[in-house]
């Protein structure tokens, strides 16, 4: 259990940091030295162990690309460039919607079946995503930044589903560190000519409080959170894997309140809690029938 529980603290707290460094370094430019630094302690890694063999179809490869390209590349984008829009809190809440993003997946693209449970929970988080969306007033802004950030973020969670969908169908093939290391790989190749333009376009100056910023970030991002999830989604039923997500809206909004010295509204709270209310609703299991998350099953 606390395979699933390490992992998504870190993303709820590097959803913070990771607002710190957009702001000072392009997005590009720093999702692929979060690669580059990753990949060049993974890969040596990989090549020590013992049994480091593996045997992968074209289908296996397709299907690890589909996770770099998902959770990897646009989920980086997404993510790094909603939080310059939007507070850390309200993406870490809209970030834990992510089980109710799953079975919308499952719904419309997997045609599975719809249950009560799941449809509760689906509308929760979208409840939840439009509370933290209005303004004081209580009508929704769409050319607000902040309703765009918002947007990017949902965008981030979308990948984020499909990025965990691609995992769990290829997790029994490769050891944690290797599916890390190769995603990892794949994610500092996508990104490549993107940042050569961003170093070419942009004059940057980097502080040595970022570059740490950006070592912590590739180290729990690109390693920790990775790896653990791996390890973790191989042994733990989606169902309650799914409950842990509930970790990510808490420790972001810790880290927005205490770090970055945002203000925690009341409406956030009340979206906190539709988010936490749909997670725990998303992974339960009718006894007369399968949940929409069998899809990993």
């Amino acid at each position: 259990m606390i395979l699933q529980y390490l992992p998504l603290c870190l993303v709820g707290i590097n959803i913070a940091v990771g607002k710190v460094i957009s702001q000072s370094v392009p997005v590009f430019l720093f999702a692929n030295i979060r690669f580059v630094i990753a990949a060049a302690i993974l890969v040596p890694m990989v090549f020590m162990q013992k049994d480091r063999k593996f045997s992968l179809d074209p289908k296996d490869w397709m299907l690890l690309f589909l996770q770099s390209l998902f959770g990897v590349f646009l989920f980086s984008i997404f993510m790094l460039y909603g939080v310059r829009y939007t507070s850390a809190i309200s993406a870490g809440i809209i970030t834990s919607t992510t089980p109710a993003c799953i079975a919308l997946i499952a719904i419309f693209f997997l045609k599975e079946k719809l249950n009560l449970y799941n449809s509760i929970s689906i509308a929760l988080a979208f409840l939840g995503i439009t509370l933290i969306s209005i303004d004081v007033e209580g009508i929704v802004s769409p050319n607000s930044a902040n309703m765009f950030g918002n947007a990017l973020i949902l965008c981030a969670v979308i990948s984020e589903a499909l990025f965990t969908i691609f995992a769990k169908q290829v997790s029994t093939k490769l050891k944690p560190l290797q599916m890390t290391a190769i995603v990892n790989v794949f994610g500092f190749l996508l990104f490549i000519p993107f940042s050569i333009y961003s170093l070419m376009t942009t004059r940057i100056i980097i502080t040595p409080r970022i570059w740490l910023l950006m070592i912590y970030y590739s180290l729990t991002a690109s390693i920790f959170s990775f790896f653990l999830w791996f390890r973790g989604i191989a042994d733990v039923p989606a169902n309650i894997a799914g409950l842990f997500t509930v970790f990510m809206p808490i420790s972001s909004a810790f880290v927005g309140i205490v770090f970055l010295h945002e203000s925690f509204t009341t409406k956030q709270a009340v979206g906190m809690i539709f988010s936490i209310a749909a997670i725990y609703l998303g992974i339960r299991k009718p006894k007369e029938s399968t949940s929409n998350l069998s899809l990993f099953d």
